[in-house]
């Protein structure tokens, strides 16, 4: 007899041997005693959790030849002719090869005939979302009024492409993903039947890598037995799945305490040298962090060995929630940027780096944060830099007092004596006084051609009317200006300079000899045509 898998060999031929769906087996249950049963059931949920299993054990429930009973002898004819797939009464239809009206109209020309030797006609549609949009309509009369004994069970994983008006005609049962624990306890206990020696580190990743599905779990633990036989090993297990331990991630974190980037990166090219697939190397390490986090928060994990758990509680102490979220962002965005990179090794080493040196972009954020608070640095030189290996705040007590705060736009000004080589000095700090008045104001002031200094006195010959008329509607808040930084109060006079028109060019116009004498193909054309030389407008 050939060799029979361990999702067929195992699976679930009664409602308790279907794994943590105890929501939808007691409701299915309950109303098989109460003989409450509805014509028309969808099952939705993710694949591999038993949903084409629980349509089979409700026709066995149902055309048990004890029943209807919601514990299906599995010896009588009726039962086992649906286990095996061969019941007359039990059809189970694809709805992915039978998509059109034309396989909904031999449906139900099939209706019109009675169960042969059993209680009910049962219709099992897996995936039934494959279904066309005519050929769900040509089922909405049918599945809403059909024929006495009838039952229709639907399965899909997607339930949003099936029509709301045939999901509002059945009852509706959501699975849900089986827990880790869950599924390590199946395994448990079929390599106790199988007589396979598995330890509890390859269970879990087995059960990690299932992603919520009994039949994958299954199908994996498969893979394993055909390599590694009768003794399983984490090992063998990960070198068949190409999974990386969780100790690598651990050292890795290591090296990024220590911010140690050359030894990170040798770390970085073991894993390139052993094939890992790099998205795959990104979506375990973001495990690896989402476990620390939880870790840290407190947040008891039941996808993780018991025995790990001390080495993730020893990492949480070394980095801090902002950090690991800091952390879990860059690979987050790694990831995506890793599809469309055309050298993915060097964006992993450039990141492997960035890790290494967290503590200086935090160091660069608190700096950004103090500009909001902080005055200007007079001489940087005399910052006192924090030394890292104290990790205490200074006592109240030594802290030295902030200086108080000047203003931001420039420092604290003495007065000076009104002259020539003070006017240049501070000339500059003049045209930017002069900018708060107006941009315009302050370039007509420093377009002055002459400023003589008299005494108190300060001439300022300009070329431009405008500039001119511009100084003198502003001439007050000039002398305030020159008030704020000169001692003597000086006064300002502007003078408007004569500016010479510019001499007419006269331009001589060419006549048609000139073109004659300049061009022999001209004086040619001119010749044949006759042509004249009209003068524009």
């Amino acid at each position: 007899m050939s060799y029979i898998v361990l999702a067929r060999k195992y699976r679930p031929q009664s409602f308790p041997e279907v794994y943590a769906q105890e929501h939808v087996t007691q409701i299915l249950q309950s109303a098989i005693e109460s003989k409450r049963i509805a014509h028309a059931y969808l099952f939705t949920g993710p694949r591999g959790v038993g949903k084409t299993s629980m349509a089979r054990i409700m026709a066995k429930s149902l055309n048990c030849l004890e029943g209807p009973s919601s514990h299906p002898c599995n010896v009588c004819s009726n039962c086992t002719e649906i286990t095996a797939g061969t019941s007359p009464d039990v059809i189970e239809i694809d709805g992915a090869s039978n998509t059109g009206v034309d396989d909904i109209r031999e449906l139900q020309r099939e209706l019109l005939y009675a169960a042969s030797s059993s209680l009910y006609k049962i219709y099992i549609i897996d995936e039934v979302h494959m279904l066309s949009k005519n050929a769900f309509n040509a089922l909405l009369k049918t599945l809403e009024e059909p024929p006495e004994n009838v039952v229709f069970i639907f399965a899909t994983t997607e339930p949003q492409k099936v029509l709301a008006t045939i999901i509002s005609r059945c009852q509706r049962y959501d699975f849900k993903r089986i827990p880790i624990e869950a599924i390590v306890e199946r395994l448990k206990d079929i390599c106790a039947v199988e007589n396979i020696r598995i330890d509890s580190e390859s269970l879990y990743l087995i059960a990690r890598k299932a992603d919520g599905g009994m039949r994958d779990a299954l199908s994996l633990m498969d893979q394993a037995i055909s390599y590694c036989v009768n003794d399983i090993t984490i090992d063998k297990v990960r070198q068949i799945f190409g999974l990386i331990p969780n100790q690598v991630f651990q050292r890795f974190f290591q090296l990024i305490d220590a911010k140690d980037a050359p030894a990170l990166i040798r770390e970085l090219h073991l894993v390139f040298e052993q094939g890992t697939d790099l998205q795959e190397f990104l979506v375990n390490l973001l495990e690896f962090i989402r476990v620390l986090i939880l870790r840290k928060l407190g947040v008891q994990t039941q996808d993780i060995n018991p025995d790990e758990l001390a080495a993730f509680d020893e990492l949480g102490t070394l980095f801090s929630q902002n950090k690991l979220l800091y952390i879990l962002s860059m690979l987050i965005a790694s990831r995506a940027d890793l599809k469309s990179s055309s050298n993915p090794y060097l964006l992993l080493e450039a990141l492997m780096i960035k890790l290494c040196k967290l503590d200086e972009m935090e160091d660069l954020a608190a700096m950004i944060n103090n500009l909001g608070t902080a005055g200007p640095i007079a001489n940087p030189s005399n910052i006192v830099r924090p030394n890292p290996s104290l990790s205490r705040p200074l006592p109240a007590s030594v802290v030295p007092p902030e200086p108080p705060m000047q203003s931001r736009e420039e420092p604290e000004h003495i007065k000076q004596d009104f002259n020539e080589e003070n006017l240049a000095t501070l000339w500059p700090r003049i045209l930017v006084r002069t900018k708060k008045i107006s941009n315009m104001c302050s370039l007509a002031l420093d377009s002055s051609k002459q400023r003589a200094v008299q005494g108190k006195h300060l001439s300022l010959s300009l070329e431009s009317q405008t500039n001119y008329n511009l100084l003198k509607s502003n001439l007050d808040k000039l002398h305030e200006i020159f008030s704020e930084l000169f001692h003597n109060k000086v006064q300002i006079s502007l003078k408007l300079l004569e500016v010479e028109p510019p001499t007419k060019v006269h331009i001589r116009r060419r006549t048609l000899e000139d073109l004659k004498q300049e061009s022999p193909e001209v004086a040619r054309f001119a010749e044949l045509t006759d042509a004249i030389l009209v003068p524009s407008p």
